[in-house]
């Protein structure tokens, strides 16, 4: 590590380092500077003394000091660290130098270590200063851009090396995703890429950057560090350029490479597959033949060359028949052409040639064979050694059976093509499923099998590999098919590869493929998909954004970006979580967190503030899209501006605040009086006013009087609520005595309703007696008002669990719509109904109701169908629960 502020040498020393560095600085145009040993300032020039606005510096100082720290930087440091460690010179290394708080620019320092007499040493810096883009020209500039776009969007894996030590100098985001996003702008590829050191790609470069020769790499093999720090295998085609300065000089190297890992993988994979299938072929311990349908061999296997000695073309049509023995040659051939003449098995004994010359008796067998369609399409055979007959039989039955699972069993499609002429050799029935075809293109060229491929690339690419012999791998390709009559398109997977003879000339091709249409046709209906959903979320009026699984941060709609100001990567880096009113925050966080543990959906009103600082009230809903298994795969949320609504609740909250503390005084004196005059009349029974309707009328307004009473009181505890004011006076008492004088009261004042109590179980509550009576009125009242049609309303009492009791409150009437459920409990939300004077109110007592089983920490429920009545319930915890 170097140290700022390192001990000055003794003068006499320093003054003879400084005559040493005062004749290496006359001589040098560029800004230079010399430092002795201990990393103090020995000299300098005037070029330098100008370019970095030195003055009044006294020399001999510790350079991280020096021109007020100017040189005290990260770059610097690590420079004189490297020299220390053992390099004696160090090119082109980038540092910047800061000249005032908002001023700093980029220099390229080259460095020296040079020896003196005595034993001591000098350390030489030169300094150039690198262009900015706001220095360059509009050609430049241009130049630049293009250059950068090519880098970027190129789909190889490209960078540039500078000087002999290949020093990186510009890599694409391809390279560095090779590399493991390793930072190494500045940094050789000994230091930068250590696992490379003995793979021999260092000399190559030494080889390219001395010679001036290109390098072309295929398929080769290379170690590299992931971005684990784990050493992963992998496959390269690159080639090494050298590049060249102005005069000519090579400067430097030019990489570009593409990784080819899969397709080598998969080719070796599909080799090794092929090998195998061959080995179980040329395995089976017998000669197998194949002729066409005029008796013309088109197949012997392995064994037949290794047992006769023939060469491929002397075997060919009727050239088996050479290696008989001259006695047995007529009889093999008649028995053979009768056979193919009538389409039916023979067996034939003769004897056969061998490689050595001498003849040995073999049993012949041959078999006609026919197309799906009933056509003759030539004979298979097996040729078997006489002296081992029974032996050889049951091997050849035995590897018969299990090559004939292997090819049943295929789920590859596979076909070969032989000639330039696309010859269909050979398809199983995956591929003939996959062309739309029968086994009657067996036998013909691919174009006259196959015509919809005229104008497809296909038939040229295979006749390029068949004189080529290079192997094409069709990643996801499309391709048309007439399948039953219609054009069908798919996406395929798939290769052709050169088959080769014993010579090792090219006589067809092998092709399997793939079906991955499916797996395309996802790709783009999901990219299409998240278009469209990107789309439509910048055109909703409100804040729309997107989560993974785990609640981090994916998308933000535009009306985010406006709303807070800021860029989609900075919104996703804080998260909108940041804008949430601190009052509501932690609110939000916890429901938040419950909905990631449980999946459930969120909504919440809370204040976000905008770019200027202000909060405005937002609806906020989150909702989670669920995978089939139940797990959650993201989530969308929207916020919906409700500022505006909230300010005219809050002043419809206002106004029937006034309006109730207002109504109370005089509906209370009403009351009063109606109550004494009611008594005044029970006392007074006199003749004349005995036959007056002043009783029934005067319960009539006492009726209506309470009802506004309850009315004015619920809007009180409205704003009791929204000022977190409504206190609860716990005691403990009878839930069901409390429900029976509450159906008491409410039958004086409603004689038409016939409310039956149901009682399984006592409870006793601790809780606010008069509150409770409140949640119990509410329900019986709704009841009663939403049940004109029925004149029945029941109502239980039951054990919900060990220690909760439930009170269950059931009409007949008109019931309640399912969308409607979570609604009936928000603030002045009333059901839409024909008849405003039949189902009057403000829409408030499920709401109280609610907020009163809340602060209870009770839950109330409903359970309803439109036209069949509603069941409201709510749920206690009980001190006592007895039969």
């Amino acid at each position: 590590m170097v140290e700022s502020g390192t001990s000055k040498l003794p003068k006499e020393e320093l003054d003879n380092l400084k005559n040493y560095a005062d004749g290496f600085i006359k001589t040098v145009r560029e800004p230079l500077l010399v430092l002795d040993t201990g990393q103090n300032v020995v000299a300098y020039n005037a070029n330098f003394e100008k370019k970095f606005r030195i003055s009044n510096i006294e020399e001999g100082g510790s350079v991280f000091t020096f021109n007020k720290k100017q040189f005290d930087t990260a770059g610097f440091r690590e420079i004189l660290e490297e020299l220390q460690s053992g390099e004696k010179t160090i090119s082109d290394s980038t540092v910047e130098v800061k000249f005032s708080e908002n001023e700093r620019k980029k220099f390229s320092v080259n460095a020296s270590l040079l020896s003196l007499p005595k034993k001591n040493s000098l350390i030489l810096l030169s300094f150039k200063r690198l262009k900015s883009s706001v220095g360059l020209s509009r050609q430049e500039k241009v130049f630049n851009k293009i250059v950068d776009n090519i880098l970027s969007n190129a789909p190889a894996a490209i960078c540039i090396l500078r000087g002999p030590e290949h020093i990186f100098e510009v890599a694409n985001e391809n390279y560095l995703k090779l590399i493991g996003n390793r930072n190494i702008i500045g940094k050789t590829v000994k230091k930068a890429l250590p696992e490379v050191g003995n793979q021999g790609f260092i000399d190559l470069l030494d080889t390219v950057y001395s010679t001036g020769e290109p390098y072309i790499g295929n398929e080769t093999p290379i170690k590299l560090q992931d971005e684990n720090e784990e050493i992963k295998n992998s496959f390269l085609n690159f080639v090494y350029e050298p590049t060249r300065n102005k005069k000519g000089k090579i400067d430097g190297v030019f990489v570009h490479a593409i990784n080819v890992t899969e397709q080598v993988l998969a080719r070796k994979k599909i080799e090794e597959s092929e090998d195998r299938l061959n080995q179980v072929i040329d395995a089976v311990p017998a000669i197998i033949w194949i002729t066409d349908e005029n008796g013309k061999s088109t197949f012997l296997n392995k064994n037949w060359y290794s047992y006769t000695g023939q060469e491929v073309e002397d075997a060919k049509v009727f050239g088996w028949l050479k290696t008989t023995h001259p006695e047995d040659y007529k009889g093999a051939k008649e028995t053979f052409l009768e056979a193919q003449k009538e389409r039916k098995h023979y067996s034939s004994t003769f004897r056969l040639q061998s490689a050595k010359g001498d003849y040995r008796w073999v049993i012949d067998k041959g078999s006609p064979r026919f197309n799906s369609n009933g056509e003759y399409e030539g004979m298979i055979g097996t040729v078997i050694d006489v002296h081992d007959e029974r032996i050889k039989e049951n091997l050849v039955r035995e590897k018969e059976h299990r090559l004939q699972g292997i090819v049943k069993e295929a789920t590859v499609a596979t076909a070969i093509y032989t000639g330039i002429d696309m010859n269909i050799e050979l398809a199983n029935d995956a591929m003939l499923k996959l062309w739309g075809k029968n086994k009657s293109v067996v036998g013909t060229p691919l174009e006259k099998a196959l015509p919809e491929l005229d104008g497809q690339p296909f038939l040229e690419l295979l006749r390029n590999v068949f004189t080529t012999g290079e192997i094409y791998w069709g990643k996801e390709d499309k391709v048309d098919l007439l399948i039953d009559g219609e054009m069908h398109t798919g996406f395929y997977n798939f290769t052709y590869k050169p088959l080769r003879d014993k010579n090792g000339e090219i006589y067809g091709i092998l092709n399997m493929a793939i079906d991955v249409t499916e797996s395309v046709k996802s790709k783009m209906l999901l990219k299409e998909s998240e278009f469209h959903f990107r789309q439509m979320a910048d055109l909703m009026p409100g804040m729309v954004s997107k989560t993974d699984g785990h609640g981090n941060d994916i998308y933000f709609n535009k009306n985010w970006l406006d709303f807070t100001g800021r860029a989609s990567e900075n919104l996703k880096e804080i998260g909108w979580v940041a804008f949430i009113h601190p009052d509501e925050k932690q609110s939000y966080l916890d429901a938040w967190e419950k909905c990631l543990g449980t999946g459930c959906d969120l909504e919440m009103q809370l204040r976000l503030k905008n770019k200027e600082g202000k909060y405005i009230w937002h609806l906020s809903r989150c909702e989670a899209v669920k995978e089939d298994d139940g797990s959650v795969k993201m989530w969308i949320a929207a916020n919906t501006e409700i500022d505006k609504i909230k300010e005219e609740e809050k002043r419809k909250e206002e106004f029937l605040k006034m309006v109730s503390h207002e109504l109370k005084t005089p509906v209370t004196s009403i009351k009063g009086y109606v109550q004494l005059l009611l008594s005044l009349i029970k006392k007074q029974q006199e003749a004349e006013v005995s036959k007056l309707p002043l009783q029934p009328s005067l319960e009539r307004i006492n009726h209506q009087v309470s009802r506004l009473t309850r009315l004015i009181s619920e809007i009180l505890d409205l704003s009791r609520i929204r000022e977190n004011q409504l206190e609860l006076k716990r005691e403990e008492f009878n839930l069901n005595e409390l429900v029976s004088e509450t159906i008491q009261d409410i039958n004086y004042t409603n004689t038409q309703h016939k409310i039956d109590l149901e009682s399984e179980v006592n409870g006793v509550v601790m809780a606010d007696r008069d509150r409770i009576g409140q949640v119990i009125i509410n329900l019986i009242i709704n009841a009663i008002k939403y049940s004109p049609g029925s004149l029945n309303i029941s109502v239980s009492v039951v054990k919900e669990a060990k220690d909760k009791v439930k009170v269950i409150v059931k009409d007949y009437g008109i019931g309640i719509s399912t969308e409607n459920h979570k609604k009936i409990f928000k603030r002045f939300y009333r059901i839409g109904v024909k008849s405003e004077e039949t189902y009057s109110g403000f829409g408030i007592g499920l709401y109280l109701a609610n907020e009163i089983m809340e602060r209870h920490n009770g839950e109330i429920k409903v359970k309803s169908k439109l036209g069949e009545g509603s069941e409201f319930s709510f749920i206690l915890d009980a001190k006592q629960i007895t039969s």
